[in-house]
């Protein structure tokens, strides 16, 4: 990446995965930022430990923040590194809708609720700011539009944004044609699953937007993925495959586990067997979610009220 003029910058997580990746981009003595990770204490000595190792003045070299999409571990430390910079911040227009979005109690109990879970767990949940989703703090001052096809140089590189939905129904991932590089963010990983979720906001019918988007890209030539999490990978192709079925086989799953008049919760408690802390359970029920709002929309489950939970059958 360096001979480009480009560099990965790990941020600590204290949840989901143990970092997120960003990168920067250099040309011409300035700088371009793509992410920039949780709104922690960690993010700002990563950022400061990476401005000093390679020599720059946030307020003077850095020209622009760009966003792969809108959530905490990607977006949730923009609005200070937009402080330190003085950069204004490119957003899709879907991703700045969900940035602004936040739960009422009410909205946030009767979706759970509907989903299966206990009174007392849904209270819990609601102390937890990653499941009770409000708008970042401080919030960007200068947000400005990304759509597909825009180009931007990152390094001495010039990237297209592309739009590639699914995760997030507004993700930009970033492709530089000649040399077949694509900065993916959450999109499109090697070492985990991509996130794949529904918490009763954005897409109603995410997976079916994400295999639509996995299938479209095997027309794209890719020689290298420059991921959000895990490891840089060169086998783009080989992985579409992979993810493709591995979405089918889960598909499959709750195929056999929603025949019973079953809610989400009991059904991802079938789809994840171990032992789960309780926010990983609330990460496992987006998924199932994920996976029951498809099944539905294509007409093999139907759907219906029993007390305050919803039942698939």
């Amino acid at each position: 990446m360096e001979q480009f003029g480009l560099y990965q910058v790990s941020i600590p997580l204290p949840f989901w995965n143990d970092s997120v990746h960003c990168y920067l981009g250099k040309r011409e003595g300035k700088w371009v930022i793509v992410d920039t990770g949780l709104g922690t204490d960690g993010t700002r000595k990563a950022w400061e430990a990476a401005f000093a190792m390679y020599k720059i003045d946030p307020r003077r070299d850095v020209d622009r923040i760009l966003l792969t999409h809108h959530h905490a571990d990607h977006f949730g430390f923009a609005g200070v590194m937009q402080e330190w910079t003085g950069a204004p911040i490119y957003l899709s227009d879907q991703e700045r809708e969900l940035a602004h979005f936040a739960w009422t109690t009410e909205e946030f109990h009767t979706f759970y609720r509907s989903s299966g879970l206990s009174e007392e767990m849904v209270l819990r949940l609601q102390e937890n700011p990653t499941a009770f989703v409000g708008p970042v703090s401080p919030f960007p001052t200068d947000l400005q539009r990304i759509e597909n096809g825009n180009r931007f140089h990152i390094g001495e590189l010039q990237f297209e944004a592309i739009h590639m939905p699914g995760h997030t129904r507004g993700h930009i991932c970033f492709y530089e044609k000649q040399h077949k590089l694509l900065l993916s963010g959450d999109h499109f990983t090697r070492e985990t699953i991509p996130y794949i979720s529904y918490h009763g906001y954005g897409d109603p019918n995410p997976l079916k937007t994400y295999l639509e988007t996995l299938k479209s890209m095997q027309t794209l030539e890719i020689a290298a993925v420059l991921p959000g999490h895990g490891p840089v990978f060169y086998d783009a192709q080989v992985r579409i495959t992979e993810l493709i079925r591995h979405f089918e086989g889960r598909l499959d799953a709750v195929r056999s586990y929603a025949g019973h008049g079953k809610s989400a919760y009991e059904i991802s408690l079938d789809l994840f067997p171990t032992k789960r802390s309780e926010f990983q359970q609330w990460i496992d029920l987006g998924e199932t979610n994920a996976y029951l709002q498809y099944l539905v929309a294509n007409g093999e489950l139907q759907v219906r009220e029993e007390g305050a939970a919803h039942r698939y059958s």
